[in-house]
Order: structure tokens, then sequence, then C-alpha cells
């Protein structure tokens, strides 16, 4: 049996991640005093609302790690399309690092360790393996695995290329899943993502917060959340027994919220750039590693980046941007700022 909890981050984030930790017992599982890596997920290096891990999140798990564990390192790796420095800076988290004293960690920059399960290699960050991991995805839709989340979130702990482990995702992620053992998992739905995910997406204001042990569970739960049958999501099949169950779900709301959320997400769609590249990767059997650019790839990785970057500002997300940072609760801690009290105030 698993337990999935869910709590409401409109009476305050910062609250709603401590009733959650405190539900897990989270002190049992990482010993008092040591170190503990961040997992988030930086996706983007511009501001995008739901495409990030929100820094109101991270900084309401920092504030209560930090009473407990030793230093806590932020972790993510950059991407062919996006420098995670960068996106550090954008999203407002390298304000909660410099408030928090939390050490930022650029796996890109770091060294990887190789691994070689049932026959798949693959590299993870070093630092994955010597203290214990809190992932802290966001809620959002994906083309290629429908939902991203808690077993999503661990694709960046494969190397930089790892676009080259796109034809067999459902395979590496599980085997990454397995290989780096994650504490608990804190999904951050305070604002998701649905539509043309992961990164240009329409941003979806859904004021929850989720947290298990089990990152199996969680995504089944979360999936049904956003409408869609986790039975179809291969890469929650894949892991199913292997790094969690879905046998056994309990689903718990923390009071005051009522029941577990439920919403309806527009589902994702692959983009040309992303046909076109299924193609030239042919099935998933013709290897056991990553596979390999060639010259007409490179061209691609280029072109994407370009497009990505100019659509940023031609088609509006720019704006759409700056109007969240407005309008939305959260708006000014993308920003920088702290998560304000209930009078307003900024703590």
């Amino acid at each position: 049996m698993s337990e999935v909890c869910y709590a409401s981050s409109s009476g305050g984030v910062k609250r709603a991640v401590r009733l959650l930790m405190e539900r897990i017992d989270w002190k049992s599982m990482i010993p008092r005093g040591e170190d503990v890596l961040l997992k988030i997920n930086l996706t983007w290096d511009f501001l995008r609302p739901g495409v990030d891990t929100g820094p109101w999140v991270v900084e309401g798990l920092a504030g209560v790690l930090s009473e407990h564990a030793g230093r806590i390192y932020l972790g993510e790796s950059s991407q062919v399309l996006v420098n995670a420095t960068r996106a550090l800076k954008r999203t407002g988290m390298a304000a909660v690092a410099e408030r928090k004293g939390l050490v930022w960690h650029n796996f890109s920059d770091h060294e990887w360790v190789e691994r070689d399960m049932d026959g798949i290699q693959f590299s993870i960050p070093e630092i994955c393996t010597r203290m214990p991991v809190v992932s802290v995805p966001v809620v959002k839709t994906h083309y290629r695995t429908t939902i991203s989340a808690a077993l999503k979130n661990l694709y960046g702990c494969l190397n930089d290329g790892r676009h080259n482990y796109h034809y067999r995702l459902a395979d590496f992620l599980t085997r990454v899943n397995e290989e780096i053992p994650v504490a608990f998992t804190l999904a951050d739905g305070t604002v998701s993502l649905e539509g043309s995910g992961p990164k240009p997406g329409t941003p979806k204001r859904t004021d929850f917060l989720a947290i298990s042990t089990d990152r199996v569970a969680l995504d089944a739960s979360l999936a049904r959340l956003m409408g869609f049958d986790p039975e179809c999501i291969e890469t929650i099949s894949r892991a199913d027994g292997r790094v969690g169950s879905t046998n056994g779900i309990v689903e718990t709301p923390l009071p005051p919220l009522e029941a577990v959320p439920s919403f309806r997400f527009l589902p994702a769609r692959p983009n040309f750039v992303a046909r076109v590249e299924k193609k030239l990767r042919g099935g998933r059997e013709r290897r056991k590693g990553p596979a390999s650019d060639g010259a007409l790839m490179q061209v691609m990785k280029t072109g994407a980046k370009l497009w990505y970057n100019l659509a940023y500002y031609l088609l509006g997300q720019s704006r759409e941007a700056r109007r969240w940072v407005i309008e939305s609760p959260y708006g000014a801690q993308w920003t920088g700022a702290p998560e304000a009290d209930g009078s307003g105030q900024q703590q």
C-alpha cells in the first residue's frame, strides 16, 4: 500500500509543504545533519509559468529540511536547448538559493558515473550516489510521456545528450529511477502546464501540492487527477513493480482540503521536430545505449533552439509570463521575492 497525500497551496505554500512532510515522517528518511540533494525541474531558461519547479515550493521545502539536514543542494543538468544555470536565475530560483543558503549544483559541470543495467547503458550525476535525493517536479503534460512528474523528473539525471535517449525513453527512465533512490517526491501543482508540454504549453493555476515516497503511485494518482488513464502511460507501466507500485494506492487530502483535486488537462501532441526525430532515431530495439547525433540532427538542434527562443517573444509567451507575474499570487517570487504571509507582507 502506498499513500499519496494532497494539500492546498491557496492558504500558503510553506504551510502546505510542512503539513505534507510531517505526514510522511520525513526525518526518518534523512539522517540528522546529512546533506541532501533537491532534484528540481529547470526545463527552460525563459520564464514560463508551469514549466519549471516553482521557487516558492523549493523555499518552503528548504525551510523545513534545514531544521534537520546538513547542506542542501539544488541539482539539475543543462540540455541541448537549455542552460540550467541561466534557468536558475530566470525563474527566481537563484534568489531562493541565496536567501536560504542552498548550494547550486549543475550536473553538467560535475562528475558523472557510468551505469549498465540489464545491458542498458547510461550515466548519472555522481552527487546522486552520495547523499539522499528529494525530487521536486512540476506537474505538466508531455508529448512523449503524457505526463511529466515524479518519474520523468529524473530524466534530468541523465547526461546532457539525453535527447539521445528518446527512442527508448520509458526504458531509460525506469532504469535511472531504479538506480537513484529518492527519499520522497514533492510534486509542485501550484501552477501546472497543459497542452504542448514540456515547454510551450498553457499555464494552469491548480493550487495544490502532492507528496509520496512511491514515485509510481504518485504518477498514477497525478495522471488520474489530470484526466488521464495511468494504465495507458508507458512510463508508469514500465516502472510499476520496479520503482514503486500502482497496487493499493491510498489518496489522502489533508485538511482543509476536503477531496483530492480533479482537473481536465489538455493533452500534449508532438511537434514537427519531435516527429522528424522519431523517424531518424529508428526502432527501440536497435541499440542498448544512447543514440548519437548525425549531421542532420545537429542542424535540427540548432534550428529547434532558435525557434523556441524566437517563439517566446513572437507568440506572446513573454507577455503572458509578465501577466502571470503581475496577477498570480506566486508572481512576486518569480522576480526573487519570498512568499507573502496572509497580510500580503513578504516573509
